[in-house]
């Protein structure tokens, strides 16, 4: 494949937070390399678990970049994002969001891995 090819990898980020056994959800530590799919927030579409911590690594070829849309998003909205957030690592920029602002925003990585992180805090909780 010729350079910087976008594998579309159209990740429906409809967030399935990492899920605690005890909550009947899914683990959301995964690595991902699929050339396309989504994954979501733990217990999706039901309001996220509390005190969550979900990581997951999207893999492409070599040569390949990733390209992630975000078509439900809602968490905890708060100046700076200081209880429930997103962050996407590209590469070489990361980009952290809460509320409902990351919507049907489309991110690109810079080389053939994104990383996509999901944090909550104790107490309210959203869609994902």
């Amino acid at each position: 494949p010729s350079p910087n090819l976008c594998l579309p990898f159209q990740f429906v980020l409809e967030v399935k937070h990492t899920s605690l056994w005890f909550f009947g959800c899914e683990d959301c530590r995964k690595v991902l390399t699929s050339p396309t799919g989504a994954f979501t927030t733990p217990c999706y579409p039901k309001d996220y678990p509390s005190s969550q911590s979900c990581k997951w690594t999207i893999q492409a070829p070599p040569g390949f970049i990733i390209r992630i849309t975000f078509h439900d998003f809602e968490l905890e909205e708060a100046p700076g994002c200081i209880y429930d957030s997103v962050k996407i690592d590209t590469g070489e920029e990361s980009f952290t969001f809460c509320g409902v602002t990351a919507n049907n925003l489309p991110f690109n990585s810079t080389g053939n891995i994104m990383v996509v992180s999901f944090t909550t805090d104790f107490s309210v909780q959203k869609r994902g």
